[in-house]
């Protein structure tokens, strides 16, 4: 570098330095010139406090953002949530201090240049960050649940052993949308303006309505069994038949034989009596559930249900015919059938005398015409069944056949 270059840098820096220093005296002067007044060109939301002091400041402030309470309406009902009610702050002063000690930090380089800045009209704008405290505010809400909040009703029935058939109406529910309220609250809190809300409700339907229960009018099938009611297996048959009856499948919906018994066990009200385990009868908890949902699955079949899943008896039954029982065991074996129509279905089950008698009731258009067929075939020491149902038309012509199980028995 010639010395020249030399000579002509270190005039420009000493030329620069004192431009600086003539600069910041300026600065000072004006500084102590505006002492208690926030700089020039400072904004809070876009409104200009500048060469304001912090009172004149917020005075300006109040005339533009200042927290209502909040209004509420649903029809003729109306809430007023106090700004007080909940801590409604936009914190003006929080964003004063800022503005006023923008230019007044410790560090006295970074305020001359935020003073140069400032003076060559950029522009420093705060915010105003709202508060206020939630768990008040949901508990004003709760409060408007209360008045507003309707519980939804199902339609139910109810059918006799007689047959005579009780409905009751279904009801919608209202509630409050919680979650949309708070949002509309929470936005107009977070843009500073306060508007009337009109409260955000939800209609809740039913899932059981009126025209579903309207629509149960039939029966759809019904199968009867015999049994000694003297016995522990007869006193089976009764609590497994209370469990699984007076049942309301919706259309789609799947029954559980099992899960409607639950475990059967003492505590559920079932008895020790002679069940299979093994191809022997021994002595366990819950013997006779096996003759409930077989007398049910055959009500099912003709009632036309989907079966979902069946298991035959290791040894044939002396109360159902072959190809046409329904084994279950708690936790292993269920016996499980659809819904298939549009409409729901009612399981009745009657006990008395002896007998258990499996109703499905439906919708009158629902019901089919058709009829169970089975089919046997001896193999050495067991028999295999194969059950069919079969579709009639109007003139009792076979309009189409269903394989629903394949069974195989062993001969005692």
């Amino acid at each position: 570098m010639t010395k020249i270059n030399i000579l002509t840098n270190k005039l420009f820096f000493i030329s620069l330095t004192v431009v600086i220093a003539l600069y910041t005296l300026g600065m000072n002067k004006n500084e102590n010139n505006q002492e208690g007044k926030i700089f020039k060109n400072i904004y809070i939301k876009e409104i200009p406090i500048g060469q304001l002091t912090i009172y004149e400041a917020e005075k300006e402030i109040e005339k533009h953002y200042t927290p209502k309470d909040i209004q509420i309406k649903y029809k003729d009902k109306k809430w007023e949530i106090k700004e007080s009610d909940i801590n409604l702050d936009y914190n003006v002063d929080r964003a004063l201090k800022k503005a006023y000690n923008y230019n007044r930090s410790e560090d006295k380089v970074e305020n001359i240049k935020r003073m140069l800045s400032l003076s060559f009209n950029e522009r420093y704008n705060i915010d105003l960050h709202a508060s206020y405290d939630e768990s008040k505010l949901s508990d004003i809400i709760q409060q408007i649940n209360k008045e507003i909040n309707v519980n939804v009703v199902q339609a139910s029935i109810k059918i006799k052993e007689s047959g005579e058939i009780k409905r009751t109406n279904s009801k919608e529910g209202i509630e409050v949308d919680v979650v949309r309220l708070k949002e509309t609250i929470y936005q107009m809190i977070d843009k500073k303006n306060i508007n009337e809300i009109n409260l955000p409700t939800n209609i809740i339907k039913p899932k059981i309505n009126t025209e579903d229960v309207n629509s149960i009018n039939i029966v759809l099938g019904q199968c009867s069994t015999s049994f000694n009611d003297k016995t522990s297996r007869g006193s089976n048959i009764y609590v497994a038949a209370k469990s699984t009856g007076d049942t309301l499948i919706m259309p789609g919906e799947t029954f559980s034989y099992n899960k409607a018994t639950g475990a059967r066990t003492w505590s559920n009200g079932y008895k020790s009596a002679k069940v299979i385990v093994g191809g022997k009868y021994v002595n366990g908890e819950g013997g006779g559930v096996c003759q409930v949902s077989t007398t049910i699955y055959n009500a099912a079949l003709l009632a036309a249900m989907e079966i979902e899943e069946v298991h035959n008896h290791t040894f044939s039954s002396h109360y159902a015919p072959r190809g046409k029982d329904a084994a279950v065991s708690y936790g292993y074996t269920d016996f499980k059938f659809r819904n298939p129509y549009s409409h729901p279905i009612y399981i009745k089950n009657i006990v008395n005398n002896g007998a258990i008698t499996s109703k499905i009731y439906g919708y009158s258009q629902d019901r089919e015409k058709l009829y169970i067929k089975t089919e046997e075939k001896h193999v050495k020491d067991k028999i295999n069944v194969k059950t069919y149902r079969i579709y009639l038309g109007e003139e009792n012509n076979k309009i189409r056949e269903e394989l629903i199980s394949q069974s195989e028995y062993k001969i005692k």
